[in-house]
């Protein structure tokens, strides 16, 4: 499998695991339909590659000029509409922008990512839409919200969902949210060395 589509899933990974992110990587534009992994050979659309993140990994001491050229010379990337090879492009460089621990914890996030069954990124998937269906701002607080619920242990998670804050802070349909966030991250298998 080759580079870009290796970093082309990696994308995708980085929107989906959304309601993990403490950092604004969801570059696709609202209420457009799931890509999912359009530019997959071989008719593995919608799996996961196992090794995403690699790319990244592999090209992280280069400059986002080599990167880019990397990125350019890929012929699974050459196939993809100039449209797609831009968005990649301007992601890359997204990346590039981050300080080193915020790429470190996106790399972390896709690994998240690839330990989980088809079920839970089918699930991951279903949510970020949802999410997306909210305006920016309050996207981005729930976002912000569960990041700090799965830092918290289970009692202190529990008294603070179960409070009348939490309640007069966010929606329903919010507070069901983050709650499927929460069970989906409680869910996933702890890496394995």
């Amino acid at each position: 499998m080759s580079g870009s589509f290796k970093f082309a899933g990696m994308l995708l990974v980085v929107g989906a695991v959304v309601f993990l992110a403490s950092t604004p990587m969801h570059a696709r534009p609202q209420n457009q339909p799931h890509r999912n992994a359009q530019s997959a050979p071989n008719g593995q659309r919608g799996q996961a590659n196992p090794r995403m993140g690699d790319w990244l990994r592999s090209n992280q001491g280069k400059s986002f000029a080599q990167q880019k050229q990397s990125l350019e010379n890929d012929p699974d990337f050459k196939k993809l509409t100039p449209e797609r090879q831009q968005e990649l492009q301007q992601r890359l460089q997204k990346f590039n922008n981050l300080p080193p621990d915020q790429q470190q914890r996106i790399l972390e996030r896709i690994d998240k990512f690839n330990r989980m069954s088809p079920q839970q990124r089918a699930q991951a998937r279903a949510l970020l839409d949802r999410m997306r269906t909210l305006p920016e701002e309050r996207r981005n607080l729930i976002r912000q919200q569960i990041h700090a619920l799965v830092g918290m242990t289970p009692d202190q998670r529990q008294r603070f969902m179960s409070s009348e804050q939490f309640d007069r802070q966010y929606s329903p349909d919010e507070r069901e949210m983050m709650t499927r966030a929460l069970e989906l991250n409680d869910q996933i298998p702890a890496p394995t060395q």
